[in-house]
């Protein structure tokens, strides 16, 4: 499974550094390539923004998809149900592992940085000032288990 989701992602990398081929080009029935710039935003109920660009987290099988964290933001501790496979892909985004968001034990993870979130493993996030766009894969349905009630001022 390891191997499947390294090569999805050096797929999807060697997509971004090299360019994406013109759609007008001939390719073969079944090839789908989507510019960056390209994919459809939707905000969520966090306030993010989510484009799937592969399946839908909500749906039995595999899913591929971005999120857009704002500047500032923060997630308070939860968990899902499988096993998800991430990338940052464009600033800095702080990851700590626990039942309760506690900003001291956060990890810095910039731009490049690959990390697993291990099914039912309690974690929570934040960015700064530059906000970042994360890159997940991993196998529906899925869901997220809050562990923590937001106080006022809180995003999920």
């Amino acid at each position: 499974m390891k191997r499947v989701v390294l090569q999805l992602l050096f797929c999807f990398f060697g997509l971004l550094a090299c360019g994406i081929a013109d759609a007008a080009e001939n390719l073969p029935p079944g090839v789908t390539l989507t510019e960056l710039d390209k994919v459809k935003w939707v905000k969520t109920s966090s306030g993010r923004e989510q484009a799937y660009v592969m399946g839908h987290p909500s749906k039995p099988g595999p899913y591929l998809y971005l999120v857009k964290w704002n500047p500032n933001d923060k997630a308070l501790a939860h968990w899902h149900p499988e096993d998800r496979y991430g990338v940052v892909l464009q600033g800095v985004h702080y990851i700590g592992y626990g039942d309760k968001f506690d900003e001291k034990s956060l990890h810095e993870h910039k731009a490049g940085t690959f990390f697993t979130e291990p099914s039912k493993t309690p974690h929570f996030g934040m960015t700064k000032s530059e906000g970042a766009i994360l890159y997940f894969y991993g196998t529906g349905p899925t869901g997220s288990t809050p562990l923590e009630k937001p106080l006022a001022g809180d995003r999920k």
